[in-house]
């Protein structure tokens, strides 16, 4: 599964919110300085990969604009990110690495490290906010997860029993990944949540 973008507003990155059609989540780096390192290497792997999912065509490098990196509350990085064309159809979109969420200014891994519990990094009316958030939509975002994998993959009995039942949290999410890199689609991300909004990305360009 390759990244791409999502058509419906109302398809959501696990936890947080509803992704724009003109938004492909790719990986570019597992953080900010891994990114800046080789931002045109990032740039130009997509550029070489991504097809438009109307057309199928190859998309064209249109502009660039800048997007705020926060880590913590006190300090944010200002970045470059990259927008691509489809030189048939013309719709543009925005590649945002998985590190970062559409239309919230935190690192994505950062939102994993409060919600698993890992890292108190931020006060505790953001936390909860940001737990409200992800258990209002990881239900929703498992079900997509899940109803893919199933269609394109060959699950065992087991597995297909879990994901039928399993519970709406962290942990089977990390098992629909862990199947998914048993199957050989396995892509690289920063974290259990941009790994998801990758995902996620993908399905739904994949059924438009």
């Amino acid at each position: 599964m390759e990244a791409g973008c999502v058509d419906s507003p109302s398809a959501s990155c696990v936890g947080f919110p509803p992704v724009s059609h003109t938004i492909i989540i790719a990986f570019m780096g597992r953080s900010v300085e891994e990114y800046l390192a080789a931002l045109h290497d990032w740039w130009d792997a997509v550029l070489q990969t991504a097809r438009c999912p109307h057309c199928q065509c190859a998309y064209r490098r249109h502009q660039t604009r800048e997007r705020a990196a926060w880590a913590d509350g006190d300090h944010a990085q200002r970045i470059l990110v990259l927008r691509i064309r489809c030189p048939s159809c013309g719709r543009t979109h925005t590649v945002l690495p998985d590190f970062l969420t559409p239309y919230r200014r935190y690192l994505t891994p950062v939102r994993e490290s409060v919600i698993t519990g890992a890292v108190p990094a931020c006060d505790a009316r953001t936390a909860r906010r940001w737990l409200t958030s992800f258990r209002a939509c990881i239900t929703e975002g498992l079900q997509t997860l899940t109803s893919a994998l199933q269609q394109h993959l060959p699950p065992g009995r087991q597995e297909t029993a879990f994901l039928t039942l399993g519970a709406a949290s962290l942990r089977t999410l990390r098992h629909v990944r862990a199947i998914l890199a048993r199957h050989g689609h396995a892509p690289p991300a920063s974290g259990l949540l941009g790994w998801a909004n990758q995902t996620l990305s993908a399905v739904a360009a994949a059924t438009l």
